[in-house]
């Protein structure tokens, strides 16, 4: 058998977008997962101290522009080359986010337990 079926296999590269958020990282993270969720599906997410998150999104490239225009502005967003096609092509997304205001020792409060 010379072919190969691959049942879930996207031929598509996916796309790579790097911003700097110069909010507050609750606030940013905040603003980011609304506006995505407008366009989108955020699929997985993981934070790097309070440095820098970076999100795997689902999108059709139909949204794609809009959600760079969107993203815009909360984000200063690298010109990233991507042409923005009108199809409903599923694409997967990762966007790197770096807090300008970070300190790099993210310290999580964890309360006590009574008893």
């Amino acid at each position: 058998m010379d072919k190969h079926y691959w049942a879930f296999l996207n031929l598509q590269q996916p796309l790579y977008w790097k911003g700097f958020c110069s909010k507050d990282r609750n606030e940013g993270i905040y603003d980011v997962e609304h506006i995505v969720s407008k366009h989108g599906y955020i699929l997985d997410f993981h934070m790097f101290s309070d440095l820098e998150i970076n999100l795997k999104i689902e999108i059709a490239e139909k949204n794609l522009a809009p959600l760079f225009h969107e993203l815009s502005l909360v984000l200063d967003l690298q010109d990233t080359g991507t042409a923005f096609p009108e199809t409903d092509l599923e694409r997967s997304l990762f966007i790197n986010i770096t807090f300008t205001k970070s300190t790099g020792e993210l310290k999580i409060e964890v309360p006590s337990i009574p008893g």
